[in-house]
């Protein structure tokens, strides 16, 4: 069981060399959450070596559930499943979850039903821990 001070944010993410952040967004016919241009400026002496279009979902803050939000973005990207498999071909492509939590224990479960509705989109989970202070 998830401790509830654990909080996750949910994004499909799409990167790559090659990716053009407004061609995925006229394909998709979403408003991404973010994007990033390759050759966009990283601070004052570096750039970005590669595109990211990102979403979130309408949701786009924090969840007390990884399930949850897992499940929110796919039932608003199901219609898109051919599209994002079609630049799974082409990109780097992952349902991106960070994972925030004020202990070095626990985490998310996962049910059944959602590891093969994942298994069935055919996309990677990433999913990135950090640790918060009790502030948060």
């Amino acid at each position: 069981m998830p401790h509830t001070a654990d909080r996750y944010t949910v994004e499909l993410r799409i990167s790559g060399m090659e990716l053009s952040p407004s061609e995925i967004t006229k394909a998709m016919d979403i408003q991404p959450t973010h994007v990033r241009s390759k050759g966009e400026r990283r601070g004052a002496s570096s750039t970005f070596e590669s595109g990211v279009w990102s979403y979130a979902g309408t949701h786009a803050d924090e969840w007390s559930s990884l399930e949850a939000g897992l499940v929110s973005l796919m039932e608003i990207l199901r219609p898109k499943k051919a599209l994002i498999a079609s630049y799974a071909e082409r990109f780097d492509v992952c349902w991106w979850c960070g994972h925030f939590q004020q202990s070095f224990d626990g985490g998310p479960t996962l049910s059944p039903a959602l590891l093969g509705d994942l298994a069935d989109f055919g996309v990677a989970v990433v999913l990135s821990n950090y640790h918060v202070g009790a502030e948060r």
